[in-house]
């Protein structure tokens, strides 16, 4: 075999090791390596096992996308979830600096998060969309701001947030002004006025 060097045996009772290094090896070759590079004999090579090992725990590259999904939104809903505030505008400042945050450290999971490119004919429905807690927490931060229909407000919130982040990602020899004045005024474009 190939790639990385064998790795240990599991000892009974640690089955679930393998599918969490599985899923490491995964996301690795998804930040390094890119889209293009995952399969699931790719992943059995960096890994240390045989190709067959990942087939026991995987039905297919969607499965395994489906873990490492499940594995980096709990990763961005953690991140999101800044400490309360008594000032809710100021919550929400924060829950926005976070995502970009999130995406300017992460940009290779940035995209893996918000790509179906990774599995073809892949799309999630509300029933199974992994990242449903990180918005609820910004739709919540949004709600304790005051906006009038919060699940509008964070909506717009969270595109403008993706373009932000995703142009200044592929975008970054653009003149952007700096990143709190733009989080400022997407606030002020969304949110009441308080009095």
């Amino acid at each position: 075999m190939t790639g990385k060097a064998a790795r240990d045996r599991n000892r009974r009772g640690e089955g679930a090791r393998l599918r969490e290094e599985l899923v490491d090896a995964a996301a690795r070759l998804l930040e390094d390596s890119g889209q293009e590079a995952l399969s699931l004999r790719a992943v059995a090579r960096e890994a240390g096992v045989a190709p067959q090992s990942v087939y026991l725990q995987f039905a297919d590259r969607a499965d395994l996308l489906d873990a490492i999904w499940v594995l980096w939104f709990a990763e961005l809903t953690a991140a999101l979830s800044v400490p309360e505030n008594s000032d809710s505008s100021a919550r929400l400042a924060a829950v926005l600096r976070a995502y970009c945050a999130y995406g300017f450290d992460h940009p290779g999971r940035y995209r893996v998060l918000f790509s179906s490119a990774c599995a073809p004919g892949w799309e999630p429905d509300s029933s199974n969309y992994h990242g449903r807690a990180a918005f609820q927490v910004l739709a919540e931060a949004t709600a304790a701001a005051g906006a009038d229909d919060p699940m509008l407000t964070a909506t717009c919130l969270w595109a403008a947030l993706h373009g932000l982040v995703t142009l200044r990602l592929d975008r970054p020899s653009f003149p952007w002004p700096p990143l709190n004045s733009l989080l400022d005024a997407l606030l002020a474009a969304h949110l009441p006025t308080r009095t």
